[in-house]
């Protein structure tokens, strides 16, 4: 983020880390399309989607709504930092439209916002999971068997256990976790 800043400031973008997280979601997603997915009650079986309109929380003064992204992994990291930008601007203003909050296949909820490191995100019906971003912090941590001040995130995933189990939830993480430790990777794909 640090090395793309000033060259989204020449593009008149302001990039936060949101667009990051939101481009690394999306290629764990397309790993494991069971989280980009909704469950049929009636049928009683998995919906997948064959396309990805991230959700993300935005705090207003009349509460949390969750616009989405359409196709957000047709989009570069400065057009979804535009979006980001411009959904959350219209949900503070409240001037979302019902297309804008409708049709979202996977959300992704930000704690770091409130200064907190985590906390458990509650699943948007019908979708079958949301990930939850703390905020990003400096810490001391041991790295190649040295010491040193690193940025670190804790990420939480809340998961339907009726069709998603532990142990692909962890797969998850662990996809997201590759992504945000080598960034390159998201400039890659």
């Amino acid at each position: 983020r640090t090395t793309l800043k000033p060259v989204a400031a020449e593009q008149d973008q302001k990039l936060t880390y949101m667009p990051l997280l939101i481009k690394a979601a999306i290629l764990t997603l397309k790993k494991l399309p069971q989280f980009n997915a909704s469950f049929d009650h009636d049928a009683e079986e998995m919906v997948y989607k064959n396309y990805f309109n991230l959700g993300m929380a935005v705090d207003t003064e009349a509460g949390l709504v969750v616009p989405n992204i359409k196709d957000a992994d047709q989009k570069s990291i400065f057009e979804l930092a535009s979006e980001v930008e411009r959904l959350a601007g219209l949900a503070r203003e409240r001037k979302l439209t019902l297309p804008d909050m409708q049709d979202t296949t996977f959300s992704i909820t930000n704690f770091g916002a409130f200064g907190l490191d985590s906390g458990t995100p509650v699943i948007n019906h019908p979708e079958v999971a949301i990930l939850g971003m703390g905020a990003i912090k400096e810490k001391a941590w041991v790295k190649d068997g040295e010491l040193g001040a690193h940025h670190t995130i804790t990420l939480s995933l809340t998961v339907d256990h009726r069709v998603i189990d532990g142990g692909d939830a962890g797969r998850f993480i662990l996809e997201m976790k590759k992504y945000l430790q080598n960034p390159m990777l998201l400039l890659l794909a």
